[in-house]
């Protein structure tokens, strides 16, 4: 839940958390992360389709937005990471 918004806008329907997920082809998309990060949106990254010697690039491109943005890190499996605000609550099972 956004805890800017009054309770009666986030109970509306079609109101709900959104996980966005990016399958960016080249390290110049990867914008598209920061910017929906930036957005308060949560962001499922793949960056399988990136070449191998873009892959550190894009990590670390995305690791400094996240602590710049006050954002949440998690690795979900190899090359694929999801990044939350912080008022999101993540249950590492």
């Amino acid at each position: 839940m956004d805890p800017f918004l009054p309770r009666s806008e986030q109970d509306t329907p079609g109101w709900g958390p959104e996980v966005i997920v990016i399958h960016p082809p080249s390290f110049d998309a990867v914008q598209e992360a920061i910017t929906a990060l930036q957005d308060q949106a949560t962001v499922v990254v793949n960056l399988s389709a990136l070449p191998e010697n873009q892959l550190q690039r894009a990590v670390d491109f995305l690791s400094g937005a996240a602590v710049a943005l006050d954002a949440q890190q998690v690795r979900l499996g190899e090359r694929v990471f999801l990044y939350a605000p912080h008022y999101v609550q993540l249950n590492r099972a």
